[in-house]
């Protein structure tokens, strides 16, 4: 681990002393930001951001943090992607095949269900359909290069003490990506060879761009998109996730080490509590976002892992529909949480529409407060 890196983001989750832990939170529903500027907010967005989540000028704009770090991007994705085709539009949607080579009915910026699509079907069905679609995954397509460029900006970045990151499609993320949900849960069963297959493919490419880059450039921290989780508990059981999945974070995982990597982060919705001991096992040490609304304790999670699990979100959404003393209460209830060390608060995912601009505000007036940003 590296101690002269200076963003608080890491120094706050690696348990290294800083002034306060980041002002940050995680986006929006685009029906919020609509309704906020219906409400007051004074923001303008661009055709791409009305259907965005995630505005970097909105934040900018409330005042959120900048993180002190530089990305490294592994080429891992589909190379090439599919042409993206136009198969049907109708008033409030457009059917499209989209670069993923997924079939979606994708709907206009205004209604209330235009940030959910609606998925037809998936490249990837059976056996065949994967060995058609393996081949955009070759560590031989020129894409894979990582450009020289993109090296020095790393070293020169971890030279001037930031936090030099990187990210990965989590391997359940992955496979949910190619087969969509329901074909995913029962390949499991239905074709365990080619789940198998699949995830060795996977685990060479990202191991052979983890090789690709010096040996001694540093990697600090990596985040993990899953998202395989619901209220209800994760969508494979310990078990299975140690027999198709685990093999994947572990090669990775002891790679990235190999360059000082001490922090991964893995993004996943609902209440993934089972999987934590698979996790950290590898590394995986970082929880994000805590969902309170899916029945997630964060002290329990820390009564259970101590020190070695660090915690991201874990502030519930209700209070901010309520507004004022639910607020308060709410802060005050992870208050204990933010005094051990290794958690960043903030809400435990987007901020959905029942929330008010004025609620909003006033929720980041207090946790501002409260983690001495004023």
């Amino acid at each position: 681990m590296r101690t002269d890196i200076t963003d608080r983001y890491y120094r706050t989750l690696a348990y290294l002393e800083t002034d306060r832990v980041p002002d940050l939170e995680f986006g929006y529903w685009p029906q919020t930001v609509r309704r906020w500027i219906k409400e007051g907010l004074d923001f303008q967005p661009t055709d791409a951001e009305r259907t965005a989540m995630f505005i970097g000028r909105l934040d900018n704009q409330l005042g959120f943090d900048s993180l002190e770090w530089v990305g490294l991007y592994l080429r891992t994705g589909m190379a090439p992607p599919f042409e993206y085709q136009v198969i049907e539009k109708k008033e409030k949607s457009v059917i499209v095949l989209d670069g993923d080579g997924v079939t979606a009915e994708r709907f206009s910026d205004e209604g209330d269900e235009s940030s959910i699509p609606h998925f037809i079907k998936f490249p990837v069905e059976g056996p065949e359909d994967w060995k058609k679609l393996r081949d955009r995954y070759r560590a031989d397509h020129p894409d894979r290069v990582i450009p020289q460029e993109a090296i020095d900006k790393a070293r020169e970045g971890a030279a001037a003490g930031k936090n030099v990151a990187t990210s990965l499609t989590g391997p359940y993320g992955q496979l949910r990506n190619w087969m969509g949900f329901e074909n995913v849960s029962v390949a499991f069963y239905d074709y365990p060879a080619m789940i198998h297959e699949m995830m060795d493919h996977m685990t060479e490419l990202a191991v052979t761009q983890i090789h690709r880059l010096p040996p001694d450039l540093p990697i600090d921290y990596v985040t993990w998109w899953e998202d395989m989780a619901c209220k209800n508990g994760p969508f494979v059981s310990p078990a299975m996730f140690r027999e198709f999945l685990q093999p994947f974070y572990h090669a990775v995982m002891s790679e990235l080490r190999k360059h000082g990597c001490a922090l991964g982060l893995v993004d996943c919705d609902g209440d993934p509590s089972d999987l934590l001991p698979n996790w950290l096992e590898e590394g995986v040490n970082v929880m994000f976002p805590a969902e309170v609304a899916a029945g997630v304790d964060p002290y329990r999670w820390r009564r259970k892992y101590g020190r070695e699990l660090r915690i991201r979100g874990g502030i519930a959404k209700a209070p901010l529909v309520e507004g004022g003393p639910a607020i308060d209460r709410e802060l005050e209830r992870i208050k204990p949480l933010l005094d051990q060390g290794g958690y960043i608060p903030h809400l435990d995912h987007l901020v959905p529409p029942n929330i008010s601009y004025k609620n909003y505000c006033y929720y980041l007036e207090k946790k501002r407060k409260l983690i001495g940003k004023t």
